[in-house]
């Protein structure tokens, strides 16, 4: 599942070739011959406020329509400067080309894509936002806010390393997305997908923590089922990871059986009844999602795409508050209003949260189900345990590496069967708390 901010069509169609010219024009080394021309850099942060968000809309070539007074005064240009300059004005040199690349490789398809960047204002000082960009129809928005969370510190050594492949190893842009997609997967995350949305979590929930404000109780609720939802995953592939080696034990059978010759017959029958029983098992759909290794870069699951969605939803209706006091965009007569678009961004992404949430527990509602039928299926394979136990005690003196598949079988089975109950007790609690019946 991926972040589809169902972008209109004009925006949907932009090609690959087109996409990646934008991302040269707006992220080329070249120098501009702008407003920045001549700035020098400086390593000086720009200060403002936790409680403050940059704002500003674009063409699809990146050229500004719109924006709001923090951007204005922390990039340091007047209204006239930005109006109708390129975004890439603010562009710093320390900011890798790696991420521009994943962030209009998810604009291109679609989805609104979270980062964080390093900005240069006029002067040369530098500020860092995390930024949060969406298609819109004719264009581009971004939201902005001041990034403070323990996530903002390594994701700057990521940066600096990245930058430094870069420049001595002469990474493409793609290339140098694909190191830093690398990095943050070695990190514990799926893919960068999930990283944006964790990432944004974790900044929104660090601002409003210094601003005392109190979390909304649809974000308190999807977080909670996102954090339950992973632990769940994560025992779930465990349990498969599990399965998955049981296969040494039906080897191990079949070698016991050739040490038998004659008498091989029973022991190769158990062997390939359990074999067969693990095939239907790890054949399960359940499984086999699970133990997929080949997620693409923006697929996420619907619990992390709805708290995504609430975030961001949130800092939209906080940025229409300021509009709809003073709309101080750029839009001249006959055009859509700051106001309007906003509005529809922030409605749009409410809409999309809640479907996503309700999506949500109907996944675990599967989940859960999918877990007893697993269960009923390890249940048989205890079955045929129990026989191969019988001949072990028949064989006991003529073969002795039997007890020890026995013990094999005994571990594996205790360890899936306590995976799975607690996999079910964490389906069934969670769905209770939130008034669903597992």
């Amino acid at each position: 599942m991926t972040v589809d901010t169902r972008a209109q069509p004009a925006i949907a169609e932009l090609s690959v070739h087109e996409t990646m010219l934008h991302e040269v024009e707006m992220h080329s080394s070249v120098p501009d011959s702008g407003p920045r021309a001549d700035a020098i850099v400086i390593d000086q942060d720009v200060p403002f406020g936790i409680g403050e968000l940059f704002f500003s809309r674009t063409d699809t070539r990146g050229v500004i329509q719109a924006f709001n007074p923090v951007f204005l005064r922390v990039a340091g240009y007047s209204a006239a400067q930005l109006t109708h300059a390129p975004h890439k004005v603010i562009r710093h040199p320390d900011m890798p080309k790696g991420v521009f690349w994943l962030m209009w490789d998810g604009l291109k398809r679609g989805h609104s894509v979270g980062a964080y960047v390093k900005n240069r204002a006029k002067d040369g000082r530098f500020y860092w936002v995390f930024a949060v960009v969406s298609p819109v129809a004719g264009g581009y928005l971004s939201v902005r806010l001041k990034p403070t969370s323990p996530l903002f510190a390594t994701v700057r050594e990521v940066y600096a390393r990245a930058l430094e492949r870069e420049r001595l190893e002469r990474l493409t842009p793609e290339q140098s997305a694909q190191s830093i997609e690398a990095e943050i997967v070695a990190a514990g995350f799926a893919n960068y997908g999930a990283f944006q949305i964790d990432a944004l979590r974790s900044e929104h929930g660090a601002r409003e923590t210094q601003k005392h404000a109190v979390c909304a109780d649809n974000l308190l609720a999807s977080g909670h089922l996102l954090d339950v939802k992973r632990q769940i995953d994560t025992e779930l592939r465990s349990l498969c990871l599990n399965l998955k080696e049981a296969e040494l034990i039906t080897t191990n059978m079949k070698i016991q059986a050739c040490k038998l010759r004659s008498d091989s017959g029973p022991i190769n029958e158990i062997a390939k009844n359990y074999e067969l029983m693990m095939r239907e098992i790890r054949s399960h759909p359940r499984v086999v999602y699970t133990l997929r290794e080949d997620r693409g870069t923006w697929e996420v699951n619907d619990e992390a795409r709805s708290v995504f969605l609430i975030v961001v939803a949130d800092l939209m209706a906080e940025m229409f508050e300021f509009f709809s006091v003073e709309d101080t965009g750029c839009a001249r007569d006959g055009e859509t209003s700051e106001v309007a678009v906003i509005a529809e961004l922030r409605d749009r992404y409410r809409r999309e949260a809640d479907r996503a949430t309700q999506e949500s527990y109907r996944a675990v509602r599967q989940l859960a189900a999918d877990a007893e039928m697993i269960r009923r299926m390890v249940t048989g394979l205890a079955m045929v345990r129990v026989v191969l136990r019988v001949e072990a005690g028949i064989l006991r003196e003529r073969l002795a590496g039997l007890q020890s598949i026995l013990g094999q079988l005994d571990r594996f089975h205790d360890q899936v069967g306590e995976a799975l109950e607690r996999i079910q007790d964490a389906v069934t609690v969670l769905l209770r708390d939130r008034g669903f019946v597992a």
